[in-house]
């Protein structure tokens, strides 16, 4: 009998780890890309954000080839559904991130200190959230060839506890920022509907995130 390594040449999970790393390279530009804000560095935004686009394209390449081979396999641990969702979820943080990159490059945002302080405090913990989630994604080679059981599924679930965590606290400090920004004084209507666009990016990467940890946990407990 064939083995999934010879059905498949690379296990699906090492495809998924990758996907999951080049949607980890568009989020963590969200950083500099809020930075260039901040600054006014129109010039720099865009440049940044073409450079989001084409990371999220080839992200998007990579789960377009996930789906594609994922019909003809026969043995895989888990159920597909549950790989096509992983890299569904996958697919809207980096689309969030893209989201974020183009609203940025609308106009030059001038914003009051307290709502720039909490719009950046919003970005860092988004940032974070996405580092968590890559390192628990980074899990899923291992707990293939371990198959899904063990001390390592069990510190992966951990693992989904903490992103969802991190997500719950950007939800928090999106609610901050926003009571923020609707009550700054002087704070013009465009500007205001630009930032509730870019902390809903935000709040939508973050979201989908979670789903992902959510995701990885439902493998493990239904496998």
């Amino acid at each position: 009998m064939k083995t999934l390594d010879q059905l498949f040449g690379r296990s699906p999970f090492e495809f998924m780890v990758d996907h999951a790393r080049k949607v980890h390279e568009c989020v963590n530009r969200i950083r500099p890309i809020a930075d260039a804000m901040t600054s006014g560095d129109m010039d720099r935004l865009h440049y940044l954000q073409e450079e989001v686009s084409k990371t999220e394209y080839e992200a998007d390449r990579m789960k377009e080839a996930i789906r594609q081979q994922l019909p003809r396999r026969f043995f895989l641990p888990v159920a597909r559904e549950d790989i096509l969702n992983f890299v569904r979820q996958l697919d809207k943080m980096g689309d969030g991130a893209e989201d974020f990159a183009v609203i940025a490059t609308f106009r030059r945002l001038d914003m009051p200190a307290d709502v720039q302080k909490d719009f950046l405090a919003l970005v860092d913990k988004t940032v974070e959230t996405n580092e968590a989630l890559l390192k628990l994604a980074e899990h899923l080679a291992v707990l293939q060839k371990e198959d899904f059981e063990g001390v390592n599924a069990d510190k992966v679930l951990e693992k989904v506890d903490e992103v969802c965590r991190l997500e719950w606290e950007t939800d928090r400090l999106s609610q901050l920022c926003a009571r923020r920004y609707y009550a700054a004084d002087g704070l013009d209507p465009i500007t205001v509907i630009i930032l509730d666009k870019l902390c809903r990016a935000l709040t939508n990467v973050a979201d989908h995130a979670e789903n992902v940890g959510k995701n990885i946990r439902l493998m493990i407990i239904r496998h």
